[in-house]
């Protein structure tokens, strides 16, 4: 049973990587890891967000939101971006159609 589970799991997989959302998160992915200054952009982010859990600061505030316009402003990151929230509801739509499967079976 684990084996015919496991299967099913991997023709999912197999049918979400032929997507071209994935193709093209592939691609946005690897110009993203090339493109050195948006690399450190989204370094920065992720440090000031720290910053600021650890700290409530306007400064800090100020940066943060100042960094986000940044890559909001780049055309790469945020067809990047887009992608992934493709390729995330896809599978949040996966999720929902086994449970409501499950649940129709069971109840």
């Amino acid at each position: 049973m684990n084996k015919e589970i496991l299967e099913c799991v991997d023709k999912i997989v197999a049918y979400i990587k032929n997507t071209s959302s994935y193709q093209g998160y592939l691609k946005t992915r690897e110009l993203l890891d090339k493109d050195m200054e948006l690399k450190k952009i989204i370094a920065d982010v992720k440090r000031y967000q720290q910053m600021l859990v650890k700290k409530k600061d306007t400064e800090i505030e100020k940066k943060l939101d100042s960094l986000i316009e940044q890559l909001n402003n780049s055309p790469l990151y945020l067809e990047y971006n887009n992608y992934l929230e493709e390729i995330n509801n896809m599978l949040i739509i996966f999720e929902n159609k086994i449970n409501k499967y499950f649940n129709d079976v069971f109840n």
